[in-house]
């Protein structure tokens, strides 16, 4: 049975990472630097390595994993491609199918303050409530609004 998940938020300096039970419940959280030398060849690679030593740690077999949610700061369509980023040094990107690969596992990609505000709107300080605006601040600043 399918019943854990992650949650990654790609930042300019930093990659936050989170491990969930499907219901919502953190398990761990943890960072890993975002390495963007190299037109950021290294970022994916570097979660995908995290995420799976994570697992391994747990003693928890990647087919126990419904699949992984990566935020990156920048626009990323429905099929998981980014067009360019400003802090990352990509320029177009299969996101979420160069993840999938290096993992095994599915991912599903979006734009980091719109899923911050999704997970605000589930989990969060909006919970409950009909609408809510996020605002992200960091290496660059974002917000993402739910109606």
């Amino acid at each position: 049975m399918k019943k854990y998940c992650f949650g990654i938020d790609v930042g300019g300096t930093s990659v936050k990472m989170g491990f969930f039970r499907t219901d919502g419940e953190l398990l761990e959280k943890w960072e890993i630097p975002t390495r963007t030398e190299s037109g950021g060849s290294a970022i994916l690679p570097d979660i995908a390595a995290s995420a799976l030593a994570k697992l391994d740690a747990n003693g928890i077999d990647k087919s126990e994993v419904v699949g992984m949610g990566i935020g990156i700061p920048g626009p990323i369509n429905a099929a998981g491609v980014v067009p360019h980023t400003a802090n990352l040094g990509w320029g177009y990107k299969e996101v979420t199918r160069e993840l999938t690969e290096l993992t095994g596992i599915p991912s599903k990609g979006g734009n980091d303050a719109n899923v911050a505000a999704l997970g605000e709107m589930w989990k969060g300080a909006a919970a409950g409530h009909q609408s809510g605006v996020m605002v992200t601040l960091g290496t660059g600043v974002g917000g993402g609004i739910i109606v």
